[in-house]
């Protein structure tokens, strides 16, 4: 498995240089996993950070209600569980894989001990971290004060951004239901909404999954 195939520029693999790639890869061991393959659990100790190097995965949290809750998916170049690694705490979403993945295993020790002698990747996970505290508090905010259809676009534009679509017809695995508890709306809304954007042929829809036809179109709705 080639590990240093470039990554997309704006995952967290990305952002480093390949000798800084190298040096966390080579504390890890690679695997390649089927659909359907559980990498982290929420809940969980464990001592693992996860770099997808192809494939998707699916990060996912347990309501109170007991639903599972999509948070977000994820491509190739980024990094799963390297809060647990920081903090020492459970891991508070799990991560499964979409379809057949190659991933590295890496020990959390042995993470943590780049970080401490390699500036350029503590700062490269402090700046992950950064992003998704403001893509949560974005997502917040916007609940109170955006409408569904803007919300929607916007779960849309970030879940294509993290997988690094750049062609038009590109499959999103996510269902309806999915996309409703991302955005904080009902799925009734969600549906209308996506009549809607089929209607102006920005997606088409199946029942897993949306595919994005006009990316630059939803990206306008969305600001």
């Amino acid at each position: 498995m080639e590990t240093l195939t470039p990554y997309p520029a704006a995952s967290f693999m990305g952002m480093l240089d390949p000798a800084d790639q190298l040096e966390i890869v080579s504390e890890g061991r690679p695997m390649t996993l089927p659909a359907g393959a559980t990498l982290l659990f929420e809940g969980d100790l464990s001592d693992r950070v996860i770099v997808v190097v192809s494939g998707a995965v699916r990060v996912f949290a347990t309501a109170s209600n007991g639903r599972e809750v999509l948070v977000t998916v994820a491509g190739p170049g980024e990094i799963m569980g390297e809060m647990s690694a920081v903090d020492g705490l459970a891991h508070s979403a799990s991560v499964n894989t979409l379809a057949e993945a190659d991933v590295i295993l890496v020990p959390a020790a042995s993470f943590r001990a780049v970080m401490q002698r390699n500036a350029r990747v503590a700062f490269a996970v402090a700046t992950r971290l950064t992003r998704e505290l403001r893509r949560n508090l974005q997502q917040r905010v916007g609940i109170e004060a955006l409408d569904v259809p803007t919300r929607l676009a916007q779960t849309i534009v970030a879940l294509a951004d993290r997988l690094d679509v750049r062609a038009e017809g590109v499959e999103l695995p996510v269902s309806q239901r999915e996309l409703a508890e991302s955005c904080g709306a009902s799925r009734e809304a969600v549906t209308k909404a996506l009549a809607t954007f089929r209607t102006r042929g920005w997606v088409s829809t199946d029942r897993r999954s949306v595919t994005v036809l006009d990316l630059e179109a939803l990206r306008a709705r969305a600001s």
